[in-house]
């Protein structure tokens, strides 16, 4: 039955611009999905796909329901899921309940090795590639900080640290609010979404990474995306939001986002002139009670990299990630092996550059 189901799919590949004339069916499709996939979320990918020209958007449907929306760029080697800085997986929306079949035909109709990028390696979407695939492999794997959401806070606190260290969160917090009136101020609905946008943006911009030109407001294109996005997720409640304040001014902005029993930080800034209090990391705190208090959050996803310094300490569960390569049976097993052989030269040479590059400016990879 599936050897012929699947011939009976459509499969069509837009631009990534003209992807909001399907965000209906693309909408429907993350309510049944195989594997929540909220940087996948249309509210967020539209707009970033907009602003791109080398994007596009492979659409797999039946008669009446889109089974599969996966954004992606292509090369003279690979195809490969759609990278951004504002998203951190490359889990695609695909039916759960079609999704062999639906994977099938993906990789029925791939002419090309597909590269995917960051998928959760214990995820649904991760095996059923393996299962289906003629050709798989991972190419990269590690792990990132998560939070699982069992039990209450105060339990995930006494558990996760030790009487001192809790000590000192409370310490740090105190000492911010003698400061003047220190509150915590969290998204309600689209209330006020603007104004937190706008501190997120500002308080980046002034900080690291507004001195190396890779804050949001230095990228007119990924500025307008952000903003665009943000005003989607708050409207689909796929938003969270969270500031801390002292006396009105903001120390720390962090936003999630949330699809089914997951969710996903995004991006987080903080004064730097208040780093001494660890405004981030007392920002981070809240959120977590805000996770817990969330019933329905199994898990979230610090979108982090390896290793981070600050919140591989705090969250102490882990995902592990990988980048995998896979194709179809129309993909001979030597073309197969000579794109992966040339991904990984690659990937040396970016390591090394990296390398290089941080070695002179004396920089941390952060």
């Amino acid at each position: 039955m599936l050897a012929g189901y699947w011939k009976n799919l459509k499969i069509n590949v837009v631009s990534g611009g003209a992807g909001h004339a399907r965000a209906g069916g693309w909408r429907a499709l993350t309510r049944f999905a195989l594997e929540p996939a909220g940087f996948n979320a249309p509210e967020l990918l539209l707009p970033i796909l907009s602003k791109r020209d080398d994007s596009s958007l492979l659409l797999i449907e039946n008669e009446t329901s889109t089974l599969m929306a996966l954004p992606f760029v292509s090369t003279r080697l690979v195809e490969s899921s759609f990278v951004s800085p504002l998203l951190a997986s490359g889990v695609p929306h695909v039916a759960s309940s079609a999704h062999d079949e639906t994977l099938t035909a993906f990789l029925k109709n791939q002419t090309k090795p597909f590269l995917f990028k960051a998928l959760p390696s214990e995820g649904k979407f991760f095996e059923a590639l393996k299962e289906l695939a003629e050709h798989f492999t991972i190419t990269q794997s590690w792990q990132r900080a998560c939070l699982l959401t069992t039990g209450t806070f105060d339990s995930w606190m006494a558990k996760n640290f030790d009487q001192k260290r809790r000590k000192e969160f409370k310490r740090l917090r105190n000492r911010l609010s003698e400061q003047g009136k220190l509150t915590l101020d969290d998204l309600k609905g689209s209330t006020g979404l603007e104004q937190f946008t706008r501190d997120l943006l500002e308080l980046e911009a002034a900080g690291w990474k507004g001195k190396r030109g890779t804050a949001l407001l230095n990228d007119a294109d990924l500025q307008f995306a952000f903003r665009a996005s943000m005003i989607n997720l708050a409207a689909g409640d796929k938003l969270r939001f969270w500031r801390l304040a002292l006396d009105g001014k903001p120390l720390a902005v962090l936003y999630a986002i949330v699809e089914g029993d997951q969710a996903w930080l995004g991006k987080i800034a903080y004064d730097e002139n208040f780093a001494k209090f660890s405004p981030g990391v007392l920002l981070i705190l809240d959120a977590t009670e805000s996770f817990f208090a969330e019933k329905k959050i199994k898990r979230v996803d610090s979108s982090a990299i390896p290793n981070h310094p600050m919140i591989d300490r705090i969250w102490r569960d882990r995902i592990a990630m990988a980048d995998i390569l896979v194709a179809g049976e129309s993909v001979s097993q030597r073309r197969f092996a000579l794109t992966l052989k040339a991904l990984n030269i690659k990937q040396q040479l970016r390591d090394k550059a990296k390398s290089i590059y941080y070695q002179l400016t004396r920089r941390k990879i952060s």
